[in-house]
C-alpha cells in the first residue's frame, strides 16, 4: 500500500471519528467502538511496522491495550476518573509487555521486542483520550470542537496523500487542517477563530508528524504496516482533542 492509498485510510479514519461526535448522547459508546477498532487496526500492524520478533503476541499485547482502555473510559466513570483508567490500561500493557517477553521460548532480539511492544501498547491506549473528550464535550454541549478536530485531522491526511514534495506537502497539509479546524469550531461552537487556528495548527502539525514518522518505516508500504501507518495519527489526535476540551473556558 503505497502513501496516496495510504493517508486516505487515516483520513477515513479521522471522517468516522467527526461523523460518531455528532451522535448526540450515544457519542460516547460509539466513539468507544470506533477506538477499539483503532487499536485493533494498530495492534494487527504494529509488530510487522516495526519488524519485530514474536509478533503474534506484540498484537495480543498491544491490540488488548488499546481496547482495554477503551473499555475502563465507558465503564469507570463513578468508579475512577476515566484518565486514570487509561493509565491503569498503559501500566497493564507495560506489564503484559514484559510478561511476553519473559515467556517467549526464542530469546532473539528481546530488547528490541520489548521497547517495540511498550511502544504500541501508548500508542494504542491513548486513543481512548477521544471517548474522554467526547464525554465531557457532550455534558458541556461543544460537540462541535471534537467534530472540528476531526474534520481538521481528516483534512490534513488528505493533503498528505497528494504527491506532492514532502516538505510542500507537509506545509500544505498544516495550512489546510488549520483552516478546516478553525473555520469549524468557529461555525460550530463560536470558537474565535486565532484559538481555533491554534487547535487547528497543533492537530495537523501533530497528525502529519505521526504519519512521517511512522511512514518512514522501510516497510510501511507494504498492506500490513501500512494499517498502523494510517491510524497512528488518528489515534495519538486523541490527547489534542482531550486538551482542547479540558482547556476551553
Amino acid at each position: 500500500m503505497t502513501v496516496p492509498e495510504r493517508a486516505p485510510l487515516g483520513a477515513a479514519l479521522a471522517i468516522l471519528l467527526a461523523v460518531v461526535s455528532l451522535t448526540g448522547p450515544l457519542s460516547p459508546l460509539l466513539m468507544a467502538v470506533a477506538i477499539a477498532l483503532l487499536a485493533l487496526l494498530i495492534g494487527i500492524a504494529w509488530p510487522d511496522l516495526l519488524e519485530l520478533p514474536s509478533p503474534g503476541g506484540t498484537r495480543a499485547v498491544v491490540a488488548g491495550s488499546g481496547v482495554l482502555s477503551a473499555l475502563v473510559t465507558v465503564l469507570g466513570p463513578g468508579r475512577f476518573p476515566p484518565i486514570s483508567g487509561v493509565v491503569m490500561a498503559c501500566a497493564v500493557g507495560v506489564f503484559a509487555a514484559f510478561m511476553h517477553q519473559m515467556l517467549r521460548t526464542e530469546r532473539r532480539e528481546l530488547t528490541a521486542s520489548l521497547t517495540g511492544t511498550v511502544a504500541g501498547v501508548f500508542v494504542s491506549a491513548i486513543a481512548a483520550c477521544w471517548i474522554i473528550a467526547q464525554s465531557i464535550a457532550v455534558e458541556a454541549g461543544t460537540t462541535g470542537v471534537i467534530t472540528a478536530v476531526a474534520a481538521g485531522l481528516a483534512a490534513t491526511l488528505l493533503v498528505n496523500a497528494t504527491p506532492l514534495p514532502s516538505l510542500l506537502r507537509f506545509l500544505l497539509s498544516a495550512v489546510v487542517g488549520t483552516g478546516v479546524t478553525a473555520a469549524l469550531a468557529a461555525s460550530l461552537v463560536g470558537l474565535d477563530p486565532l484559538l481555533g487556528a491554534a487547535i487547528g495548527l497543533v492537530t495537523a502539525v501533530g497528525a502529519s508528524c505521526a504519519h512521517l514518522l511512522t511512514g518512514s518505516s522501510l516497510v510501511a508500504k507494504e498492506p500490513l504496516p501500512s494499517l498502523a501507518v494510517a491510524a497512528v495519527p488518528a489515534a495519538t489526535v486523541g490527547v489534542v482533542a482531550h486538551l482542547v476540551v479540558v482547556l476551553l473556558p
